[in-house]
């Protein structure tokens, strides 16, 4: 890991000349950090979970079908071809509320 000077360059109100300032990037201290690897892991995939979501939120219709509805809804497209209900609509519905990838 390298360790180097970052440099901000501001103007104040009035002043003609930019101000240079020095900030130090400084190496965290030994020992810091979490106490528990596991709970770090698990708080990096909750983090994960949430920038997932928060992408779904912003992509565009068809992105967000494909990583939503669509792998669910063709397996449960598949399923009504084979047993072929009298009801598909009802069959389909309660497979995608069996089957629901979001049910915890």
């Amino acid at each position: 890991r390298t360790w180097g000077t970052t440099r901000c360059n501001s103007t104040a109100m009035g002043d003609e000349e930019p101000q240079t300032q020095d900030m130090v990037t400084e190496p965290p201290e030994p020992g810091a950090g979490l106490d528990d690897a596991d709970e770090g892991a698990q708080a990096q995939k909750a983090a994960m979970a949430t920038q997932n979501k928060m992408n779904l939120q912003t992509a565009p219709i068809r992105t967000y079908l494909d990583s939503t509805v669509v792998p669910i809804l063709l397996q449960g497209l598949s399923a009504l071809v084979k047993e072929r209900p009298a009801n598909p609509v009802e069959f389909l519905a309660a497979y995608l509320m069996q089957n629901n990838p979001q049910k915890a």
